[in-house]
């Protein structure tokens, strides 16, 4: 079978595939609560014919197609949204609604082109929820309960082994950028959180401030020691250190007993994201020590940096190149934002490219999805290029080894740090 052939389908379902991205656009829910979203995925794979497993991580949806032991690629596609700023409900304002629509593009396509069937090879599509590091109470209560295990949806997935069979990761994620279509090896910066606590002793600020401990004292030495921090690494390791103090505690006319300083410490690689931890872990302590104060720290994982795959990279910019020219194509651009994808990308080759068609800002109730073209036809054509590169020049796969190995210490971590 020709690529063309597969284009040629995505063309010809161009007006549904549209209305079917606008649908999930509307539908729009926060990480662990998609339940909508689940059941509205489910019934588009019932009319494809498409087998599928739902309810893993509370929403998540894992549809698998092919045989054969030949490549797997794996599709990541976020299903979760945000809150609104102004209160009235949730809304899509990073475009997960688009990921969702591009995973049931690709299987539509494959399937009903026949494609799959004559490859040597499968393609799981996961619809993984809950990739927004929000809404901490309700998914702690779910930990707990023992529905969950981690606060993200893709960290939930690894852990109960719906990627242990994949031999890479495929994604796509929509960009800001208003001159160009595509962008190839961006950056995506990892993070933990820090949670502080200075503990000392009460006392009267005028009448006897010297028989306290001021614990406010040792949160400002501290946060002094970490401001010294950034200059430290080098600025391609990206570290952004922003500590707040969340409780300054006390009256006006009593020395603090307690005191909490806050922060999320990201950069662009592991190395540097586990030194900077490991350093203001040293500044907390020994800015406790100067003052004779107790202290306790809570270090909670968040997402590790997103590397990306060159080899496959490659296969996604020549396909791209079929829709646009070199100067339509941003490469490896760095940038401050952080996803789960990151974790798969630590355990697998994985890609994550950006493609253009938004206007206003993200995270914001302005986000509109404005060139529906490129997020939902030029793109899928883009995706599912590449995945029938893959299945049909072995020449071209990118497997890793060890991966048992790395998901026993990945594991590890998380377990740590929760």
């Amino acid at each position: 079978m020709e690529k063309s052939r597969l284009y040629e389908y995505i063309d010809s379902r161009k007006g549904e595939i549209i209305e079917r991205g606008r649908i999930f656009f509307d539908c729009a829910e926060l990480g662990f609560k998609e339940e909508k979203t689940m059941d509205m995925i489910c019934t588009e794979l019932d009319k494809m014919g498409v087998p599928y497993e739902k309810g893993i991580a509370m929403t998540g949806v894992k549809a698998t197609i092919g045989k054969g032991n030949g490549y797997h690629i794996g599709f990541a596609a976020d299903i979760d949204a945000l809150p609104r700023k102004d209160g009235a409900g949730c809304i899509h304002s990073c475009g997960h609604s688009i990921q969702t629509a591009m995973g049931l593009t690709l299987l539509e396509t494959l399937v009903k082109t026949g494609f799959i069937e004559e490859a040597n090879g499968k393609v799981t599509v996961f619809f993984t929820p809950a990739e927004e590091f929000i809404d901490f109470a309700y998914r702690d209560e779910k930990i707990r309960e023992g529905k969950l295990e981690f606060r993200s949806g893709k960290q939930n997935m690894i852990a109960l082994g719906c990627f242990d069979d994949v031999d890479c990761i495929l994604s796509a994620h929509a960009n800001g950028d208003t001159e160009t279509k595509f962008d190839i090896g961006s950056t995506l910066a990892g993070f933990m959180a820090k949670k502080t606590v200075f503990m000392g002793k009460s006392s009267h600020s005028g009448a006897a401030p010297h028989l306290g401990k001021n614990t406010l004292h040792g949160a400002m030495l501290c946060l002094q020691a970490v401001s010294f921090l950034k200059d430290q690494f080098a600025p391609e390791a990206g570290l952004k250190l922003n500590p707040v103090i969340t409780k300054p505690g006390g009256d006006v006319n009593m020395i603090p007993a307690e005191t909490i300083v806050e922060t999320y410490i990201r950069a662009n690689d592991n190395e540097t994201l586990f030194e900077a931890c490991r350093r203001f872990d040293a500044c907390v302590e020994h800015s406790a020590r100067m003052l004779e104060l107790d202290h306790e720290i809570k270090t909670t994982a968040g997402y590790l940096p997103l590397r990306q795959s060159d080899g496959l990279n490659a296969v996604v910019k020549e396909n791209m190149l079929a829709f646009c020219g070199e100067k339509d194509i941003v490469k490896d651009p760095v940038s401050g934002a952080s996803g789960d994808v990151g974790d798969l990308g630590t355990l697998l080759p994985t890609v994550q490219f950006g493609f253009s068609g938004i206007e206003g800002r993200f995270h914001s109730d302005e986000f509109i999805i404005k060139d529906e073209e490129n997020c939902y036809i030029d793109a899928a054509k883009v995706m599912v290029g590449t995945i029938f590169d893959l299945l049909t020049q072995p020449e071209k796969q990118v497997r890793w080894e060890g991966f048992s190995g790395k998901k026993e210490q990945y594991l590890a971590h998380l377990r740590q740090n929760q």
